[in-house]
């Protein structure tokens, strides 16, 4: 999969940029603040309808219009066929995405049309944040492989907001909260079995990133599914009943599941360098996208802000030799054109400089 066109109106400094994409590697580089980063926002945003940047999509659109646009041309692999995807957002917060000229009902249409991954300066909390961002992880990749992912989860977020709201009330209808504790378990219990399922998928994908780098010892996932799972779930949810009322939330359950990441048996955000944790995220991401493609036979998207920051030369390499044996096409950010001449010299590629929102094809 990738995009062979661009274009971008009105986000942020981006005014109106169409850039014609290599299948491959695509160099963005520039000063600070010319750009570099809005223009993978763009892309992220035509992937999953929103900004990595901001949660308020409306304060992405340039100060001086009603609205952003972007699309593209989508390449999908091994079909071989083409589509046209965009997304409109107005400055009043409407949202519209189309798909050959069809309106998609929600962003997860998007997401699963245009699977990409991003990794910037914040990704290195995957190891060093909370739960969220791990669970985050795993549900990227089990909503790519398994398609009947999304309803379970579709569902399971419904129920644990029914139940919360209820016991959110000053009353509790006690029948009413045991029906909706028995909706969930068993959501619970499935939503767990497809992410343990997809992180034994994910294990020989890991091992082979893992190798791929010097620096990282062996590597473990261990899930931790959001309760003793050595108890049944309706055994938790009765022993939390009281809890639950009480601190007004459902304590236990697949909203509380984790991962705990090891490096030679000990976790790995603890005793790793900031260098070390940054390098151990790339692994994880490129061993999603070779899990996604030994399922897909089709091949995701990678968006690298600031790599030259974020990397020492040597892994840098490693990154894109690895990118380029899973055939995927990636997008990196830089401020100096020389960080990157060396590492993609024997690579086909296109580079574009970017200047005051305006974004040059270079030869190659």
């Amino acid at each position: 999969m990738f995009l062979s066109q661009l274009d971008i109106f009105q986000v942020r400094n981006l005014q109106t940029v169409r850039v014609c994409c290599h299948p491959q590697a695509n160099i963005i580089y520039g000063a600070n603040g010319s750009g570099k980063t809005s223009f993978l926002e763009s892309i992220y945003m035509l992937g999953r309808g929103r900004s990595f940047r901001h949660r308020d999509l409306r304060v992405v659109v340039n100060n001086q219009a009603e609205e952003l646009v972007v699309s593209g041309r989508l390449h999908r692999q091994p079909a071989g066929t083409q589509h046209q995807i965009g997304i409109r957002r107005t400055s009043i917060g409407q949202f519209e995405a189309r798909l050959d000229g069809k309106s998609l009902q929600s962003a997860v249409q998007l997401v699963s049309e245009l699977p990409l991954q991003l990794i910037d300066a914040h990704s290195f909390m995957l190891l060093e944040g909370g739960p969220l961002q791990r669970r985050q992880f795993i549900d990227w990749g089990v909503f790519h492989v398994e398609h009947g992912y999304t309803d379970v989860w579709r569902r399971f977020q419904k129920t644990l907001k029914q139940r919360n709201q209820l016991l959110r009330h000053g009353r509790i209808d006690s029948d009413l909260l045991d029906t909706w504790t028995a909706e969930l378990a068993p959501l619970c219990e499935v939503i767990t079995e497809f992410r343990r399922g997809y992180l034994d998928g994910l294990a020989d994908h890991l091992s082979r990133a893992i190798s791929a780098f010097d620096g990282l010892g062996e590597v473990s996932l261990e899930y931790y599914c959001g309760w003793d799972d050595s108890l049944s779930l309706d055994e938790v949810f009765s022993r939390d009943r009281v809890r639950d009322i009480t601190t007004k939330t459902t304590n236990h359950g697949a909203h509380r599941a984790d991962i705990k990441i090891k490096v030679d048996g000990r976790p790995a955000a603890d005793h790793l360098s900031r260098g070390q944790v940054k390098l151990l995220v790339y692994a994880l991401k490129l061993a999603q996208a070779g899990h996604y493609r030994d399922q897909s036979g089709d091949s995701c998207l990678f968006l690298l802000d600031d790599l030259p920051a974020e990397l020492d030369y040597q892994h840098r390499g490693q990154v894109i030799t690895y990118l380029n044996k899973l055939g995927c096409q990636y997008f990196i950010t830089g401020v100096d054109r020389r960080d990157f001449e060396a590492l993609v010299e024997a690579v086909p590629h296109a580079m574009f400089h970017m200047e005051h929102g305006v974004a040059s094809a270079e030869q190659a």
